[in-house]
Formats: C-alpha cells, sequence, structure tokens
C-alpha cells in the first residue's frame, strides 16, 4: 500500500495539473490524499514543504533525462538543446513551473535554484571557450528572465515548445549571448528532445522498447550536425 507521504504527492501532483494557477488548500491536498493533517505537518512540515517537493521530485526527473542525452562536442548546440529541453520542461509541466518562478518567494523552491545552478555551469564552459560575450553574471539573468518570459507566454497560449516563438526566442537568447547565430538541425533537435522527455509518461513503451528508442536517438544526438551561418561566424572571429 502506498505510503500517506507518496499518497500526498501524488494528490498534489493530480491538483496541480487539473488547476494550473491555482494552489490547492491543505484541506483540499489533504482529502485527495485520503490522509489528515497531521500526516502532511508529520512528512513535509506544512502545505509549501509538500509543494517543494512535488516541484523538485519533478524537476530531479527531467534533470535525469536531461543528463543522459550525450553532449555533440559542440558547446553552442548543447547549450541550445539545453533551452529546448528547459522550454519543453516548462510547457509540459506548468503548474509546478509557476511554482518554480512566478511567486514572489521563488527563492524557497530549491528546484528553481537547481536549475540555475545548471544553466550557470553551461555558461561558465562558454565564457571557459571564449564563447561568452558578456559576463556569466549577466548571461545567467539573461537567460533565466528570457526562459521564464517564454514558457510563461507558451503556457498562456497553448504554444509548442518546439513552435516558432520559442526557436526565434532562442536564436535571439544565442546571439545576445555570443554573437554567433546558431540553428540546431531540425531532426537532430526533436532527437534530442524526445530523448529528455522519454521517461516523463511511464508505462508508455516496455523496458526492451524503451531502450531500443533510446539507442536509436543517441545515435541521432550523438551525430548532430548543428547549422550555422557562416557568415556571421566568420564576422565574428
Amino acid at each position: 500500500m502506498e505510503s500517506g507521504r507518496g499518497r500526498l504527492i501524488e494528490a498534489a501532483r493530480v491538483l496541480l495539473a487539473e488547476q494550473p494557477g491555482r494552489v490547492p488548500s491543505t484541506r483540499e491536498l489533504c482529502e485527495a490524499a485520503g490522509v489528515g493533517a497531521p500526516t502532511l505537518y508529520h512528512h513535509f512540515g506544512d502545505k509549501d514543504g509538500l509543494l517543494q517537493a512535488v516541484t523538485e521530485q519533478a524537476f530531479a526527473d527531467y534533470l535525469e533525462r536531461k543528463r543522459a542525452v550525450p553532449r555533440t562536442g559542440d558547446l553552442l548546440a548543447d547549450f541550445a538543446a539545453g533551452w529546448n529541453m528547459h522550454v519543453g520542461f516548462g510547457v509540459t509541466n506548468p503548474a509546478l513551473y509557476e511554482l518554480m518562478y512566478s511567486r514572489a518567494d521563488r527563492q524557497q523552491f530549491r528546484a528553481a535554484q537547481t536549475a540555475e545552478a545548471e544553466l550557470r555551469r553551461g555558461l561558465e564552459r562558454l565564457a571557459d571557450a571564449g564563447l561568452l560575450r558578456i559576463g556569466v553574471d549577466d548571461a545567467t539573468a539573461l537567460t533565466t528572465a528570457m526562459a521564464i518570459g517564454c514558457v510563461t507566454r507558451l503556457i498562456h497560449d497553448g504554444g509548442s515548445a518546439d513552435g516558432p516563438l520559442a526557436e526565434t526566442m532562442r536564436a535571439a537568447l544565442m546571439l545576445q549571448l555570443t554573437g554567433q547565430r546558431q540553428q540546431l538541425d531540425p531532426i537532430d533537435d526533436a532527437a534530442a528532445q524526445l530523448l529528455a522527455r522519454l521517461g516523463s509518461a511511464p508505462g508508455l513503451f516496455t523496458a526492451a522498447e524503451e531502450a531500443l528508442l533510446r539507442q536509436w536517438l543517441r545515435t541521432l544526438t550523438e551525430n548532430a550536425t548543428p547549422q550555422q551561418d557562416e557568415a556571421e561566424h566568420g564576422a565574428n572571429r
């Protein structure tokens, strides 16, 4: 039998998904989980503790899938792919993303801090390679602001994480950060995004099917061929 802790986490996920933008009350969470308030307090301290646990678990699952995607060896392509995956997570998990970023007290959600730390490491790699034309602190703030704005707009409009808005914002960000225009090949881009999302829908494939699909997608991403505007690249050498 599932524990009270597990039932509370699952109840929170369901309620947040059913009513994005609205945080359920402690009573609603307990009733949906079939437990009393003391159980929630015992495991999480209070409602915010439960919401933070739900957000952290979902983001940790996403990071595990993201880190499983092999790097191409092209730092710009890998950074662009990371943007795609982040936007995809936000669009797929609108309620959790809002908890991470839209609340005034978002710093209490460690998932947002983890996301920023991951982003900073990626930007530091660009800086170490001489590809970043602004400071890491400014680049972190700019990237975070653009990602939140992009996801928020896509959620509001019902847009796609791989649609024209997300692609245009990514291109604008990359140009501002590096002075270079870069676009992933659409097939490689799609393969990386699908590989990052595998495991987000348990039971969709058998273990053997998922392993085979991962093998095919890894082959595509490991042999990615980023497409770059040569004129722009040459002008910035």
